[in-house]
């Protein structure tokens, strides 16, 4: 599944988009963590200023890590962008919206990194008509002709893990950790479910959404609980917090079989199945590395998923708006004449 640009592109498309297509490439395995770029606007165009917002630490080896490493390259490859500041763990609407008020009056392009950012750009676009602002993972109830939205539907590849989850399992138990409460939390535990049940009906599917990416203790007690109710095999949507998973994972003796999300991570843990990347550009992708049938099995779903073949739920996919949008970078603009 591609994902989903929301929302007209105005005069800042270029950056929104170099923003985005940096996340991805980071995501692939980019390892940068240099700071902010202090370069000047070059002769050729004026400097535009970016402000982002994170929902968790930059340094989660996870979703929040991927978004600013992108940004990151993407002051490399234009020198006329540069990063003026990165406000990290905005886990609450409160915390979201001084950020974006203190963002918007110092700069071009606000960048907030998460579905819960489109709410609080929804409300918050309009008082500031000259400023840009891009949505990372999700994007505004309502048409804003000064916001973009890059939206993902993360349950193609939590379906693509609830398949492999099921013919990985031994015990006929697995279980799905998720962090906060937002679309793309409850999308994936819904395609999880459905993926695992796809193969095995009567699969017992534990799921707890702790409500928070990055509270290690959190997800801790939710992973030791599912694997003391029998699961062998757990997918953890956690940024920061997979640490708690990890721990629980050890603690028990039984290392059950663990996903990991976004960035790829083979020294955290043993048993770690594969990663799951949502490429804007590609497809989606879970990666599995040592079981040759179960290799088999992933690419098989992976490309029923995007060829159509197989139809995820509808509460697995995010619903799509009333205003114009596309599916992809390229796909043809949807409802292209519905802006209020």
């Amino acid at each position: 599944m591609r994902g989903i640009a929301r929302g007209r592109r105005g005069a800042l498309a270029v950056v929104s988009a170099l923003v985005v297509a940096a996340v991805v490439l980071a995501a692939c395995g980019s390892s940068s963590n240099s700071s902010s770029s202090s370069s000047t606007a070059s002769s050729s165009g004026k400097q535009v200023k970016v402000g982002a917002a994170l929902i968790g630490p930059k340094n989660d080896k996870s979703f929040n890590q991927a978004a600013y490493q992108g940004a990151i390259l993407a002051t490399k490859s234009d020198p006329n962008i540069k990063l003026t500041s990165t406000l990290e763990n905005k886990a609450t609407d409160a915390q979201r919206t001084d950020a974006v008020n203190t963002l918007a009056p110092l700069n071009n392009v606000v960048l907030g990194v998460s579905a819960a950012f489109g709410p609080i750009f929804n409300v918050l676009a309009p008082k500031f008509p000259s400023k840009y602002f891009i949505n990372i993972a999700g994007y505004t109830p309502q048409y804003q002709k000064n916001v973009t939205g890059f939206a993902n539907d993360w349950g193609a590849p939590a379906y693509v893990g609830g398949v492999i989850a099921a013919n990985m399992t031994k015990s006929g138990t697995v279980g799905y950790v998720g962090g906060a409460e937002i679309p793309p939390t409850t999308q994936a535990a819904a395609a999880f479910a459905a993926g695992a049940k796809s193969v095995k009906p009567n699969i017992k599917v534990l799921s707890n959404i702790v409500g928070d990416f990055n509270d290690v203790a959190k997800a801790k007690a939710a992973t030791s609980a599912m694997i003391t109710d029998g699961a062998d095999v757990v997918f953890p949507f956690l940024d920061a917090g997979i640490a708690g998973a990890y721990a629980a994972g050890k603690a028990s003796g039984k290392n059950p079989a663990m996903f990991k999300l976004t960035i790829p991570d083979c020294t955290s843990y043993g048993n770690i199945v594969g990663t799951e990347v949502v490429n804007n550009l590609a497809a989606t992708n879970v990666m599995h590395q040592k079981n040759a049938t179960v290799a088999k099995v992933t690419k098989d779903t992976i490309d029923g998923v995007n060829s159509g073949k197989i139809k995820l739920p509808a509460n697995a996919i995010n619903p799509r708006p009333d205003y114009p949008y596309q599916e992809g970078f390229n796909g043809p603009v949807q409802n292209a004449n519905k802006t209020s």
